[in-house]
């Protein structure tokens, strides 16, 4: 990972008691766990806009972006690299109402080395944690 901070911008996208997430793995640490859908904010670029860009590609959804609900500093590691991050979190709703009725689905995205599959479902709130995965960052369960 590169030795900069990324400011990165996260969607709380709520169904019920449920929030969207998608699925990551630690191979290093064998740790499964859970990120809001998002991205990295690029130059020039509002949290928001990188939200509405980051869902159309991923989910090829649109969506509506509402208030910003937390700034949070993220220092991790991730598959032994030290990463640093400021995660823009911001309250979404997709507009495409097929997806609030899937419980879980492969999200494709077109990078510049190929397709990332990214692992998406709705979650409740209350499965994270022993057994369930973690869903970083960890500020995140205060919110939500």
């Amino acid at each position: 990972m590169e030795s900069r901070i990324r400011i990165q911008a996260l969607a709380l996208v709520r169904h019920g008691d449920r929030i969207l997430v998608e699925k990551g793995r630690d191979e290093l640490n064998d740790e499964t766990f859970f990120r809001l859908l998002g991205g990295t904010v690029e130059f020039g670029e509002t949290g928001a806009e990188t939200l509405r860009r980051e869902l159309r590609e991923e989910l090829g959804a649109e969506a509506d972006v509402d208030r910003l609900v937390a700034t949070i500093e993220n220092l991790f590691t991730y598959e032994g690299e030290a990463a640093h991050e400021i995660c823009l979190v911001y309250e979404c709703t997709l507009r495409e109402e097929r997806l609030y009725a899937l419980d879980e689905w492969d999200a494709h995205e077109e990078t510049s080395g190929g397709v990332v599959v990214h692992p998406v479902s709705w979650r409740a709130i209350d499965s994270f944690g022993p057994g369930g995965g973690t869903l970083y960052p960890v500020e995140l369960r205060e919110l939500v």
